[in-house]
């Protein structure tokens, strides 16, 4: 693709690669298996996709993961060497543009660019094209809701909010309520799941007119210091300044567990979270629409994990056929999403949604909702060769604020780091 995977000064450069270890070779033993997959964690997350593959098709994956922080820069360096041993691996679709200029994606247009359609819903077909290439599968959809602890608002006085997307509250009604609950005996008002990361807080500026912080026709015009911007960044900092939201934890897991203990009023997360949630015994919850600010509009986080093969595979017809069951079959992507996550397969997601109410009663017209998000208020991150600087750099001034630092500056900085660094980016 014109470029040298082999030049580490490169990619620090245009990409802004930190200096993480080198991973070494899978072993011998993962070798043998059938496919190297490579992804986040541990493997339990993905462990019920294997198994149902393995039983479908009789190939066994070997897992290798790391830390979720880890996983962009990982795969990069992972590249670099010219023999990754992976063959199929996790890609946010954000990354796309990158990846296909660094030529380590596996072109899947004759494999699936027809065959995906109709199937996927056409926004993620969209995400895993680039310059006219299918390079990635869609398997995973997200979108966000704003879960609440009725025993909580109950002990407050406080009426629980309706599901409809016509009930949905502002932050600023969102906060009022939270603090009521809190003085009521809450221990932490309100929380965001994913603190200060961008997929999260994207929504902030957006929901004000500001935009994804890029702009121009190449997404390489840096544009964080906007009036909305700003405002979005006070609104941020004055929650954990006034103590309804608390600094501490940061962690997502965390944040679920502040929530499953009822210990947290309202918390705005992902519909992952049902399957765990509903299976506490005495969490009586409900949930309701992504808040939005006032005189904006309702803007929600979507998109989520595709999957890539690797261009230098040699398993090409064992990964095409594992990326086929994950993406396009319909009970492969119903395993896929993970319980009660969503699907990039149209068919999956109705499935997925239709049983969320029947294991949860609480839980009655938030399919409905999320079918509605998807379709009307789910905005994607930008597809910019410069994602990689813009959300580490724009989750760590979002971290600034939380921790007390002055939106104006904080975003004035990002400003300039930004341009500073979108500059060695070849265009």
């Amino acid at each position: 693709m014109g470029y040298r995977l082999g030049r580490r000064g490169f990619l620090t450069g245009m990409l802004g690669v930190s200096s993480l270890p080198l991973l070494g070779p899978l072993t011998a033993a993962a070798q043998a298996q059938t496919l190297r997959f490579f992804g986040w964690g541990d493997g339990t997350y993905y462990k019920g996709l294997f198994d149902a593959f393995e039983k479908v098709s009789g190939e066994k994956i070997a897992f290798e993961g790391v830390p979720f922080s880890d996983l962009q820069n990982t795969i990069l360096q992972r590249f670099r060497t010219g023999d990754s041993g992976i063959d199929v691996f996790l890609v946010d679709p954000t990354y796309v543009p990158t990846f296909s200029k660094l030529g380590i994606l596996g072109d899947l247009t004759s494999a699936f660019g027809e065959k995906s359609k109709g199937k996927l819903f056409p926004s993620d077909i969209q995400g895993a094209n680039y310059i006219g290439k299918m390079l990635t599968m869609p398997m995973e959809e997200s979108t966000q809701v704003l879960f609440f602890n009725k025993g909580l608002l109950a002990k407050a006085g406080v009426e629980a909010p309706g599901v409809s997307p016509d009930a949905r509250m502002t932050w600023d009604k969102v906060i009022e309520l939270a603090k009521k609950v809190q003085a009521a005996g809450a221990e932490t008002g309100f929380g965001f799941e994913q603190v200060d990361r961008y997929y999260q807080l994207q929504v902030l500026p957006e929901s004000l007119g500001g935009g994804p912080g890029v702009k121009g026709e190449d997404l390489l015009t840096v544009d964080v210091a906007n009036d909305a911007w700003l405002q979005a960044g006070k609104w941020y900092g004055s929650i954990f300044a006034d103590g309804v939201a608390s600094r501490a934890p940061t962690k997502s897991q965390e944040m679920r567990d502040l929530f499953k203990a009822g210990r947290l009023a309202f918390l705005v997360g992902g519909p992952w979270n049902i399957a765990e949630f509903s299976k506490v015994e005495g969490l009586d919850y409900g949930a309701a629409p992504h808040p939005y600010f006032a005189g904006g509009k309702a803007v929600t986080p979507s998109e989520s994990f595709h999957l890539g093969m690797a261009a230098d595979t040699k398993n090409v017809d064992k990964a095409l056929n594992f990326l086929n069951y994950a993406g396009l079959d319909k009970d492969g992507a119903v395993v896929a999403a993970g319980g009660s996550g969503l699907s990039a397969n149209i068919g999956a997601t109705q499935e997925i949604l239709s049983r969320i109410p029947q294991q949860n009663p609480n839980l009655k017209g938030i399919d409905a909702l999320m079918q509605y998000e998807l379709a009307n208020t789910a905005i994607r991150r930008p597809r910019t060769l410069g994602y990689l600087q813009l959300e580490e750099l724009v989750t760590r001034a979002w971290s600034d604020i939380r921790n007390g630092n002055g939106a104006a500056e904080t975003f004035a900085q990002l400003q300039s780091e930004l341009e500073r660094s979108f500059k060695r980016i070849p265009h």
